[in-house]
């Protein structure tokens, strides 16, 4: 996200949450009773082999590449099954899309800098320090309020505006934060304009770090699938705005367009997809990267999660994952592997060339991700 659309973003939560008195900071009694999730109990673990889940994890590193958040049934996991009814508004909503102009580069080596808007992830430990937890906003009731976690030292959030940051606990909840405002070392506060949470093997839904309502893990795509050429779930996308309605598996809208360029707009939540066969996709004359992502698209498709920017996007993970742990940023080195353009610290590569994205895409009808039709 960038900072300049934040406040029409979140006039969407406001009118969806202001249903409740304004949330005041965790009590003490709050606190005690919301300790259960740093509660001694077995490290959640996800479905598939030992080396896949969170239990091999190394700390200021994701876990494996074959790992994967959420559960299979999630809407980020289900494949498009073939003959997926298309959405009526499906040419209407492409032609919005291509109209906000072609789909953003892909550009890594922003993390610590304003300009990155991603969503670093960090998963706690037992010996972690705890952070009662406190939204600052009084946009209604902020659902993590008062609850007490453990969250690593060295995690920081997002150095752009929207200042994101995720902690996945022990006992398998990802909280979601959106503005850090505060973070004392040692522990203490954790001070966050707004925030939410969901399980890490649950549907990956109704948090509150995105304007969607999306866990911020969803359709996240990391170093190590692009290393080993499979994604094997849906991807996050981005789009300039929305038409101020949200369908499945979204919970709320974040920034409309302007009420003339309403007409067509995606609605947020929506999904896309590549209307592309493996054979088109591995006869195009393109990296072996792009056809990996390509693919993914194909497969899972693309969910819209957030508002923002010029044109529309998809959504690599956060460089702030690893550097905050004095790590290396796997990304950059992805990228200077495969000869993506550098300039001043950063790489890019463009996503738009060789695919005719107005021909290709298309909108899956919401009652196919939810098994309705």
């Amino acid at each position: 996200m960038i900072a300049a659309r934040r406040a029409v973003v979140w006039l969407g939560l406001l009118a969806a949450l202001l249903v409740v008195s304004v949330p005041r900071a965790a009590t003490a009694t709050g606190l005690k009773a919301a300790f259960a999730d740093v509660a001694s109990s077995p490290r959640v673990s996800t479905a598939g082999s030992a080396r896949c889940n969170l239990n091999r994890l190394i700390r200021g590193r994701w876990p494996t590449r074959c790992w994967r958040p959420y559960k299979a049934t999630s809407p980020f996991n289900q494949p498009i099954p073939a003959g997926a009814r298309v959405a009526p508004d499906s040419a209407q909503i492409v032609a919005k899309l291509m109209s906000f102009g072609p789909v953003d580069n892909l550009v890594v080596g922003q993390a610590d800098t304003p300009d990155d808007y991603a969503h670093p992830v960090y998963f706690s430990r037992r010996s972690d320090p705890v952070f009662g937890l406190h939204c600052s906003e009084s946009w209604g009731r902020c659902s993590i309020e008062g609850k007490r976690i453990r969250v690593p030292d060295a995690a920081r959030p997002a150095a752009g505006d929207d200042g994101h940051l995720t902690v996945i606990t022990p006992t398998g909840w990802e909280y979601d934060f959106w503005r850090v405002e505060s973070k004392p070392r040692g522990g203490g506060t954790l001070v966050s304009s707004w925030g939410g949470r969901t399980r890490i093997h649950g549907d990956g839904r109704r948090s509150g770090g995105t304007a969607s309502g999306f866990g911020n893990v969803a359709g996240i795509i990391r170093a190590g699938e692009l290393e080993s050429g499979r994604i094997n779930h849906a991807l996050f996308m981005t789009a300039s705005c929305d038409a101020g309605r949200w369908v499945y598996p979204a919970v709320k809208s974040g920034g409309s367009c302007g009420q003339s360029e309403r007409y067509g707009a995606p609605p947020m939540g929506v999904r896309l997809q590549l209307a592309m066969s493996s054979a088109q996709i591995d006869a195009l004359s393109v990296p072996r990267w792009k056809k990996t992502i390509l693919r993914a698209m194909a497969r899972y498709g693309l969910y819209l999660g957030d508002t923002g920017g010029d044109a529309w996007g998809i959504q690599l993970e956060s460089g702030s994952s690893f550097t905050s742990f004095g790590r290396a940023d796997p990304l950059v080195a992805f990228a200077r592997k495969n000869g993506w353009r550098s300039s001043g610290g950063r790489y890019s590569a463009t996503l738009r060339d060789g695919v005719d994205w107005a021909r290709y895409l298309r909108v899956i009808d919401p009652c196919v991700t939810r098994r309705s039709c």
